[in-house]
């Protein structure tokens, strides 16, 4: 697969060891990991088999709408 499309994001530091940490254990790139978990996501999602935890429709130009919800 040629992947053209970069995503940053930012984690803890407690996020980020314990990523590097299941990376060591798993023989996988950081990168492997986070495209493994994107992917399994979207597929949850599209099964409709995930309510997700996130407050999206209250999410305006990156701030949470506090009248929503």
């Amino acid at each position: 697969m040629a992947s053209k499309n970069r995503l940053t994001v930012n984690l803890s530091d407690q996020e980020f060891s314990a990523l590097v940490d299941l990376a060591e254990r798993a023989k996988v790139s950081k990168a492997w990991l986070g495209r493994k978990a994107i992917s399994e996501l979207l597929e949850r999602a599209q099964r409709d088999e995930q309510q997700l935890p996130l407050p999206l429709a209250g999410v305006k130009r990156g701030k949470r709408n506090e009248n929503v919800g």
